[in-house]
Parts: C-alpha cells; sequence; structure tokens
C-alpha cells in the first residue's frame, strides 16, 4: 500500500469519520499487517475526530452564555 494512499485514508478518516470508522472495522480483521495497521489508525482518528467535534460543539454553544451576562 502506498503511502499516498495512507495519507488520503488519514485525511479522509479526519473530515468524514465515518469512512475512517467503516475503513477501520473493515481492515481491522484483513490478514495483511499492514492493512491492519492503517485501519487501527484510520479508526482511530475517526474516533477522534467525532470526539472533537462534540468538544467544539459544546464550547461554542456555551460560549453564548458566558458572555451574555456581560
Amino acid at each position: 500500500m502506498s503511502g499516498g494512499i495512507k495519507a488520503l485514508l488519514y485525511i479522509l478518516s479526519f473530515f468524514i469519520p465515518i469512512v475512517g470508522i467503516i475503513v477501520g472495522i473493515i481492515w481491522l480483521n484483513d490478514e495483511n499487517e499492514e492493512k491492519k495497521q492503517t485501519g487501527k489508525i484510520c479508526l482511530i482518528i475517526g474516533i477522534v475526530s467525532i470526539v472533537l467535534s462534540c468538544i467544539c460543539w459544546f464550547a461554542a454553544s456555551l460560549l453564548p452564555a458566558l458572555f451574555s451576562s456581560y
């Protein structure tokens, strides 16, 4: 597997987390060790992206409440 394909999958996993989760789940069960490692990283990036999105959404929803009292 080329480095360009890995980079593309990592970028897609970050910006479209469902892609990373699907690729990760499918490739974690592959016999090829390189695909298994790439799938694990895609899965982690997808999950981290979702968590960061939730944190940013929560913080953005709190900002108006924090500054409305001033």
